[in-house]
């Protein structure tokens, strides 16, 4: 038997066509959350960029990512130390009190969109890297390698805090966690790893109901006065109007669709072409438009997860499991959020947020994922 590998260039058709569709509603949407033929136009314009930079990284091979990651990794730390000191009035103007993005005129370029991609292609060349050096694997190595991931995203993570921008900070964690759980790591020690934050985070909620007094002495008075609003908002926005407004108008909003829509009774939702167009969903086109939106997703994440698992390169696995893990974080986050789940966290919509960063860094993760499928090695075994 003579092994032997062969290239299959092959365009992943369904998966484009499933963003296709995305666009398709994402403009629909954002015309009913705002009615500004404009903001369509310039989402339509997004999405033709987004479509053209996927393609562009799909035709370059994945394997070079393992030269090339501490590159990217450099330059997505490198704007976000330049957003850190650049002066507010002139190119980065602060928003809501903070302060994300570089105006650059025709677009607002939001330097932490990019880095979460480009800490997906860091951390799976470390953990490919690793796993060819560590052989047999034992709880040192697993330590190591824990190590080594936590000096890669402790630098962005810091400079995140700064801005403030918490919710990015949640998804480079989120991201961090998806590759662990692939990487190869003792299940024991991700078992202790991760099921001690989830105890304790099952625990703060069951005392914020049962020991409000308890909770304020012990952790309220010690963060900010606008973090505690955010946890009143999240786990009682009726009772809070203020704090809770916007999930309160996301939630009555969703309510109103019914089953099919009700586009006579048009709730007021803020932003709700940006982080709660899915209330949008929910009051233009009812369940039936929601089922739709999410099932579409699952067809985008069961895509990713099938050039994952026919990768023959581990590398190649290791980066579309980390965009699922982006992607199935922030859609959970978002989804949870308009519902009142989940506490606001400024997450857009993959694919249906209007937003230019927020679009091409998808579409950045979707060209990795389509390049995995293209640049695909077949090893094939004949007989001699």
């Amino acid at each position: 038997m003579k092994p032997y590998q062969s290239y299959e260039k092959q365009y992943d058709i369904n998966m484009m066509f499933v963003l296709f569709i995305f666009a398709v509603l994402s403009c629909l949407y954002i015309y009913f959350a705002v009615g500004n033929t404009t903001i369509v136009i310039m989402q339509a314009a997004f999405f033709v960029a987004g479509f053209i930079i996927a393609i562009v990284v799909m035709h370059f091979d994945f394997e070079y990512y393992l030269n090339l990651h501490w590159i990217s990794y450099a330059f997505g730390l490198f704007m976000l130390i330049v957003l850190e000191i650049v002066s507010p009035s002139s190119l980065a103007p602060e928003r809501l009190g903070a302060t994300r993005w570089f105006d650059l005129g025709f677009v607002n370029l939001q330097p932490s969109e990019f880095m979460k991609v480009f800490i997906i292609v860091t951390l799976s060349a470390i953990i490919y890297k690793h796993n060819n050096s560590w052989t047999p694997k034992e709880l040192k190595s697993d330590v190591w390698l824990l190590a080594k991931m936590a000096l890669v995203i402790i630098p962005p993570i810091l400079l995140l805090r700064s801005q403030p921008d918490m919710g990015m900070v949640m998804m480079m964690l989120a991201i961090t966690v998806g590759l662990t759980l692939v990487s190869g790591m003792s299940y024991k020690l991700l078992s202790l790893l991760y099921g001690i934050p989830s105890v304790i985070v099952g625990a703060f909620i069951v005392a914020y109901f049962r020991f409000p007094d308890f909770v304020q002495n012990a952790f309220f008075r010690h963060i900010e006065d606008y973090q505690v609003n955010r946890f009143h908002g999240w786990l009682r926005p009726l009772e809070n109007p203020d704090q809770g407004y916007q999930v309160a108008q996301a939630m009555t909003a969703i309510g109103s669709g019914g089953l099919t829509g009700n586009t006579e009774h048009d709730v007021y939702v803020p932003e709700a072409h940006t982080d709660f167009i899915f209330s949008i969903v929910g009051r233009e086109t009812g369940f039936l438009g929601t089922a739709l939106v999410i099932t579409l997703f699952f067809i985008l994440f069961y895509q990713i997860m099938m050039t994952a698992i026919r990768s023959h390169h581990s590398f190649g696995t290791y980066l579309c499991s980390g965009v699922i893990a982006l992607f199935t974080f922030q859609v959970f986050q978002n989804v949870g959020m308009n519902v009142g789940l989940l506490p606001v966290t400024g997450f857009t919509l993959p694919f249906m947020s209007y937003g230019g960063s927020s679009l091409f860094s998808s579409m950045l993760a979707i060209g990795i994922v389509l390049g995995v499928r293209y640049h695909a090695k077949s090893y094939v075994f004949e007989e001699k």
